[in-house]
This record gives structure tokens, C-alpha cells and sequence, in this order.
């Protein structure tokens, strides 16, 4: 089984963090603090929307924000383990994993479409005969990432739960390394079946729609086989040793950030960052079903706090 330890090849960090209030580079000599993102798309356009971002805590709270956009969410994970970040954009198996492995505490968690929570589907490009679970049976299969909650973690252990065992019922599987690719394989017929991420337990809308949009003619070439139960949504955190230590900035950080759906220019950088409508309060036990979910396929997630 696939382990996510072997993920955890991470280089060097290049960047400086605060974990007891250092003093920054500035003039004035205040502290300034470190917030991490992954690149979900495009690296520049996360650089420049959570720029925004720490620009509007700071002129909000009077608090010095300095952005670190990692390669990868592994290297967000160690980076806040090691204290060079104190607050990170984690996806919400992401979070799991730094809960076990850097001591990370949930602060918040997005809403898209009005809801914190999204689900995973298997889907199959819609000219295939393939309509049930059973119709892929030898068929190939392409995950998003052995770290992606809703294109590995979940639909694996959904198919599980439900007595399949998809080692032996698919012909092949392979990691695309992203939604987009899961989608395209789909339609442009490499793999039979991918999962991928939805917006709603029907399926109506996804990872796909958003391709769509600028590939028009891909519309109406996916059918959704299954969809899962609710995922709880990527959330904004912090570490258990910075916020014991500044939990004064934490608090005011977090009403900061909750607060950015007030504003146009923060609703912007939201969108755009991580197509995020609004942040709301979360806590560690609404990610249970995702532990589960990674005990029940044999991620290693670290042992229990």
C-alpha cells in the first residue's frame, strides 16, 4: 500500500520564519510573521493573492505578514514543524498530516457555494458504457495524488467500504498529479475512470466545469459513476507551539482573515487564491472521517496526538 511517508522528501527551505516574535528585515523593527501557501494552480498567482492577502491583515491588525508560497504541501508541513511558518493554507487532508506531524491546530476552514465541505467522484467520460461501479471492473483508473483527500484518500476507501478492492478490481491505476489531468485523461480516453473533486453530493458540478470553461468543448463529456460523503474543506491553521506562545497574534490573525469576505478587495483575493468564498470557524474533530478514511487504504499519517 502506498505509503505517504515517501512523500516526505523535502529540500531545503529558503525562508525565514518567526516563532517567538523575531524582528523582520523592516525599518521599524517590528515582528513580522510568516504565512504559507501551496501552490494549488499557478505558484505566481498564489504569490500575488496571498500577497493581498497579508497586506490586508496588516492593515487590519497592524501585524507584519511575510508570504512563503511552498513546492508542495509536504514542504508546508515541515516548514511550519520546523517554526519558519506560523500560519499555512492547508489543504484538509494536509491538515490531518500536519496535525500528527508539526502539531498544527485548525483555525478555520473554507466555504465554497455556501458549504465547508465537498465531496469525491469517480467519473468516466460520458459516450462510455460505463454507468455503475461494477462496469470498471479491469477497467484503468487515475487517482490525483496519493496525498488528495478527494482524488485518492476518500474514493479509495469509499470503494473499500463498499467490498471492492481497487488493487484487484482495476487494471491499472496511475497518479496524473493533478485534477485537471485526472479530467483530461478521462475525456481524452488514456484512462476509463478518474477521481476527482465535486461540488455536490449529485455530482452536477467539478473539477471539470471549471475546465469548461475554457475548453468548451469539453462539455457534457463527463458522467459521474459515484459520489462520496462530504469531505470537510481546506482550512487556515497555525501550530500548537506558536499559538501557546503568541496567542494574542493568532486571535487577531484569525478575525483578520474570517473578516476578508467583508470586503470586496479581500473577496477577490480569496476567490482567486483558492476560488474560497468565506472562512468559518473549525475544529480538529470535524477531520475524523478523513483519518479514517486514510487508516482504512494504510496511510501512514503519524501517530496519534
Amino acid at each position: 500500500m502506498t505509503k505517504i511517508l515517501a512523500l516526505l522528501m523535502v529540500g531545503s527551505l529558503a525562508l525565514t520564519g518567526c516563532t517567538k516574535g523575531c524582528k523582520s528585515a523592516n525599518n521599524d523593527g517590528g515582528p513580522t510573521f510568516t504565512m504559507g501557501f501551496t501552490p494549488a494552480e499557478n505558484a505566481e498567482t498564489v504569490t500575488t493573492n496571498g500577497q493581498v492577502i497579508a497586506d490586508l491583515i496588516h492593515k487590519q491588525t497592524g501585524i507584519k505578514i511575510k508570504t512563503y508560497v511552498a513546492s508542495d504541501y509536504t514542504a508546508l508541513i515541515e516548514s511550519m514543524k520546523g517554526g519558519q511558518v506560523n500560519f499555512g493554507w492547508l489543504a484538509s487532508f494536509g491538515f490531518v498530516l500536519a496535525e500528527r506531524r508539526a502539531g498544527a491546530k485548525v483555525l478555520l476552514k473554507s466555504l465554497r457555494h455556501g458549504k465547508p465541505y465537498f465531496y469525491s467522484a469517480i467519473i468516466s467520460r460520458s459516450d462510455k458504457p460505463y454507468r455503475r461501479i461494477e462496469d470498471l471492473k479491469g477497467k484503468n483508473i487515475a487517482w490525483v495524488d496519493p496525498a488528495s483527500a478527494s482524488g485518492y484518500i476518500v474514493p479509495k476507501a469509499t470503494l473499500i467500504n463498499d467490498g471492492i478492492d481497487p488493487d484487484t478490481f482495476f487494471g491499472k491505476q496511475v497518479f496524473a498529479g493533478g485534477h485537471d489531468s485526472v479530467v483530461l485523461g478521462v475525456i481524452m480516453g488514456s484512462v476509463d475512470a478518474g477521481a476527482t473533486f465535486v461540488n455536490d453530493e449529485k455530482g452536477e458540478s467539478g473539477s471539470w466545469t471549471m475546465l469548461t470553461n475554457s475548453k468548451p468543448e469539453f462539455k457534457d463529456k463527463i458522467r459521474v459513476i459515484k459520489v462520496s460523503k462530504p469531505i470537510p474543506n481546506d482550512t487556515f491553521s497555525t501550530t500548537e507551539a506558536f499559538y501557546n506562545t503568541h496567542r494574542d497574534v493568532v486571535e487577531k490573525v484569525t478575525q483578520a482573515v474570517k473578516g476578508l469576505s467583508d470586503s470586496p478587495e479581500g473577496q477577490a483575493a480569496l476567490k482567486n487564491l483558492y476560488r474560497i468564498d468565506a472562512l468559518t470557524e473549525a475544529t480538529s474533530d470535524e477531520f475524523e472521517p478523513l483519518r479514517a478514511a486514510a487508516e482504512k487504504i494504510n496511510v501512514d499519517i503519524g501517530k496519534k496526538k
